[in-house]
């Protein structure tokens, strides 16, 4: 009988235990030295977080195909400057076109807001040539982020297929997740 209790117990344990097992997300400021301009949340049991030299890199944990996914955020070097904005989109085509081959880009920019920041986006898709010489489908975006009156961000990633609908879903959250710091 004292058995039956016993396991009928660690049974009632582990089913509630994984009905209030949340994700644990860390919450981090960007750059991460100097002055922060923005801030953002990532579950950091599945993704790494790298923040160096005012470049933050956000990829999912693991190998293999589901796992080719990066994802690159870095602020105008001179916000103020009057040829800033051009500038920052030109560096974010630069890296594009230097890691792709045969980029495709949708005709039609997304604009959107969330959290108080104004984002332009532009979707496409290019192929990424490995040391093989095979060719992996990938998605790229570009987005500016407007997060106040003064700074100018961009966001690039690019998944393949595999890991974009493997990450998809947290990948869209980390964005979301994203505030100016005031």
């Amino acid at each position: 009988m004292k058995k039956i209790t016993v396991l009928f117990l660690i049974t009632l344990f582990t089913i509630n235990f994984g009905f209030t097992q949340k994700t644990i997300t860390n919450t981090y400021t960007f750059p991460s030295k100097g002055k922060a301009i923005i801030n953002y949340s990532v579950p950091t049991a599945n993704w790494n977080v790298t923040d160096e030299n005012n470049l933050l890199s956000l990829t999912p944990k693991g190998s293999g195909e589901t796992s080719k996914l990066i994802t690159m955020i870095w602020a105008s070097e001179n916000p103020y400057a009057e040829d800033a904005m051009t500038v920052i989109v030109n560096d974010a085509f630069d890296v594009v076109e230097t890691l792709l081959k045969d980029i495709t880009w949708q005709e039609d920019m997304n604009t959107f807001e969330n959290n108080g920041i104004s984002y332009t986006a532009l979707d496409g898709y290019g192929y990424y040539v490995n040391d093989d010489g095979s060719r992996d489908r990938m998605s790229a975006s570009i987005m500016i982020l407007i997060p106040d009156e003064t700074n100018i961000l961009v966001l690039l990633f690019f998944a393949t297929d595999q890991a974009y609908d493997k990450w998809e879903k947290e990948l869209l959250d980390i964005i979301l997740s994203i505030k100016p710091v005031k």
